[in-house]
């Protein structure tokens, strides 16, 4: 029962007979016979073959729905008895935006790998909806991001630390001239003296008529910093948009406009005298950097010790490996 719905699931995954049957190492007439046998047991046909690619009918929908949920405990089955079987062996498949691959990551990898050096370690840096995806095809165990929706069914967070978002402006732009008195050092963000409470915010207003580096649409600083503008009674005048944060920085130090920034951002780039630094007071500039993994997904000793290893105190049933 169990090998014909893997059949089936690799004709739905592959959407056609031929691909499916080259994917599986067998003939095409035995996968069509195998599917057949699926369909008469079921008692209604899972694939509309007048289609190309192959789709599903509306009963075919709920057998491969019922599929993956079988597919997924017996992953996590596996999982678990491999577990016991090998505390010194396995994998581990993370991921993460530029900024965490490049400046979070190796310092908690480098501490995992001397732990546990058999332990083979993937790691993928994507943006957030290629993170999700990875997520639920378990193509990924573990992500790393703050752009992780709080009433996202889909996943278990796991919350890591704060991070405090700045604005990051050019030096030689005229409206810092009568910012003065909020002016930042870098000093002041790296060791965070900026999070004082005697440390003013500065008035975001005074930079209605600034150019701005945004990132692109999608991207949760994009979000929070137009909404922080808007709260502020303008909207935020993009000069250029951009993917990547570290790319925003650089661009920012050459003059072209001001940008919002991680203020973890600053103690991992070289000072740079082109830039000054402003606190900012609204409540979006401050946000929860997560780790996460699938709901429900068996939560291996890999998992366990990586996040361990990170901070994260998790609770008696997450060490006991109970998603």
């Amino acid at each position: 029962m169990l090998n014909e719905m893997k059949y089936v699931y690799a004709v739905y995954q592959e959407r056609s007979f031929s691909k499916a049957a080259k994917k599986l190492y067998i003939s095409q007439p035995a996968l069509s016979n195998m599917v057949k046998k699926a369909e008469k047991e079921m008692g209604a046909p899972i694939f509309d073959r007048s289609t190309i690619p192959l789709t599903v009918t509306k009963a075919g929908s709920y057998y491969i729905k019922s599929i993956e949920k079988i597919l997924f405990v017996e992953r996590n089955m596996k999982a678990y008895f491999r577990d016991i079987e090998q505390l010194q062996a396995g994998s581990l498949s993370l991921g993460g935006s530029s900024y965490f691959c490049s400046f979070v990551f190796p310092e908690l990898i480098g501490k995992f790998r001397t732990k546990y050096p058999n332990i083979e370690i993937d790691l993928l840096e994507a943006n957030i909806k290629e993170l999700k995806e990875g997520l639920d095809k378990e193509s990924l165990d573990l992500i790393i991001e703050t752009a992780l929706d709080g009433e996202d069914i889909s996943i278990e967070k796991y919350f890591y630390k704060k991070e405090w978002i700045i604005l990051v402006v050019p030096k030689n732009f005229s409206v810092n001239l009568k910012l003065q008195p909020y002016r930042l050092t870098r000093q002041d963000i790296v060791t965070e003296a900026f999070l004082r409470p005697e440390v003013d915010p500065v008035p975001l207003c005074e930079f209605r008529n600034t150019p701005f580096i945004a990132m692109k649409p999608g991207n949760d600083m994009y979000k929070r910093g137009t909404k922080m503008c808007f709260n502020s009674g303008f909207a935020m005048k993009a000069a250029i948009q951009v993917d990547q944060v570290l790319t925003s920085v650089n661009i920012a130090s050459n003059g072209i406009g001001a940008v919002f920034v991680r203020s973890d951002i600053v103690r991992c780039l070289p000072a740079d005298d082109r830039l000054v630094y402003y606190k900012l007071g609204d409540p979006l500039a401050v946000r929860n950097v997560s780790f996460a993994l699938k709901k429900g997904r068996y939560v291996t000793y890999a998992m366990r010790e990586f996040m361990r290893m990170a901070g994260i105190k998790l609770k008696q049933k997450e060490t006991e490996g109970i998603g």
